[in-house]
């Protein structure tokens, strides 16, 4: 019997110095796609003005036309000119862009007429950020043009933060791969939609900025009056299948392993259930179920089932959730190459009770990478022998 042949792989390797750069830059403005590195995850870019380029973000990726893509520019000037805005949105945008930019901070507007409505899943809204990262604003201003850019791998599936990640997905369509480390915050911007005419920025999804340092952030600028409004960390906000949405990432299912995923909940002893608790209504996971899952672990509290599961990873052995954030995707991908594991149980932070502005954003990657499904752990795995 003849093996199939693997695909072969097409895409272009850049490298991040001044002709890698210029040529990222040439295909950019060409309209072909060009995957980079940000500070937060790899982005697969195309020129936001050109239509038919955008809309091959959508066909490599796999991705639904009602899913919107960010905008990256090199200045908070470029970003103005995307957005129709008035002027108390100018304003807002100015004190945030000042405040978080560049940074991990996506702001959503009305779009300017400039944009095709594919960018915004056509909804009239964009989101637009300046990545603060080296090779990207090199890239941008190479490029010359506003460079929409979704996470560039298959969609649905774990983000990249590696050139690989980004090869193991698609490399075998025709893209450039600019290859350069530094995605260190590890997981998505914030999304923030601006309502200035009801004084209220409506996050949208938690990222690299946190709700805490937006607020302040308008306190400071003598915004006290406008309202920073989200969902609750515990339960992330969900858009359905096939509905538009105003802010990438907000599907039940994303982030996910290519193994069925789940949040494995751990009550401490002796308090009262949260809700991520409650929720738990499967059968508590048994020894043989134990014996084929990698189980991926925070602050150590699952230490003792290394010896018991399939693989063990702990993503901050010290309980750090900026440290967890840097490594989760790396993990999740991990975790696809533990040939003996049929399943992947994350522990779930909210049943943990972790205290940081920033465990929200952590957990929302976790909750919708196990497609918001959750197994209890057994008294006897929980308790720590």
């Amino acid at each position: 019997m003849t093996a199939l042949a693997m695909p072969a792989v097409r895409a272009t390797m850049l490298g991040p110095d001044a002709a890698g750069l210029r040529r990222a830059g040439e295909l950019l403005r060409a309209g072909k796609l060009v995957a980079f590195p940000t500070e937060t995850v790899y982005g697969l870019g195309a020129n936001a003005l050109n239509e038919e380029a955008v809309l091959d973000i959508f066909r490599v990726k796999g991705r639904p036309l009602t899913d919107p893509l960010i905008v990256h520019v090199p200045t908070p000037d470029m970003a103005l000119q995307l957005f129709e805005a008035d002027k108390a949105t100018a304003t807002i945008v100015d004190v945030l862009a000042t405040a978080f930019w560049p940074g991990p901070l996506t702001l959503v507007a009305k779009a300017a007429a400039s944009l095709p409505l594919c960018v915004s899943a056509g909804t009239g809204f964009v989101g637009v950020r300046c990545p603060a990262h080296a090779v990207a604003v090199a890239m941008l201003t190479e490029a010359a043009v506003p460079v929409a850019a979704p996470s560039a791998n298959r969609f649905g599936h774990v983000s990249p933060t590696t050139a690989q990640h980004v090869l193991d997905d698609l490399g075998t369509h025709d893209i450039a791969v600019l290859d350069a480390p530094g995605c260190d915050v590890g997981i998505e911007s914030t999304v923030a939609k601006i309502d200035a005419h009801n004084s209220e920025l409506l996050l949208l999804r938690r990222g690299g900025v946190s709700e805490s340092a937006l607020r302040a952030a308008l306190d400071k600028a003598g915004l006290g009056h406008f309202a920073v409004r989200a969902k609750s960390r515990e339960e992330p906000a969900v858009v359905a299948d096939g509905v538009a949405a105003v802010a990438p990432g907000q599907l039940l299912t994303h982030y996910a392993p290519d193994k069925p995923t789940f949040l494995a909940v751990v009550p401490p002893a002796g308090t009262p259930p949260t809700a991520s608790e409650s929720a738990a209504t499967a059968a508590p996971v048994d020894s043989g179920e134990l014996a084929s899952s990698c189980v991926v672990d925070f602050g150590g509290r699952l230490a003792h089932l290394a010896g018991d599961c399939a693989a063990y990873r702990d993503l901050s052995p010290a309980g750090s959730v900026s440290e967890a954030a840097r490594v989760l995707f790396d993990t999740l991908r991990w975790t696809e190459s533990v040939e003996a594991a049929q399943r992947v149980l994350l522990v779930d932070l909210m049943a943990l009770r972790v205290s940081d502005e920033h465990v929200g954003a952590l957990y929302d990657r976790m909750f919708r990478a196990a497609s918001g499904r959750r197994v209890p752990m057994g008294e006897a795995q929980w308790t720590k022998r």
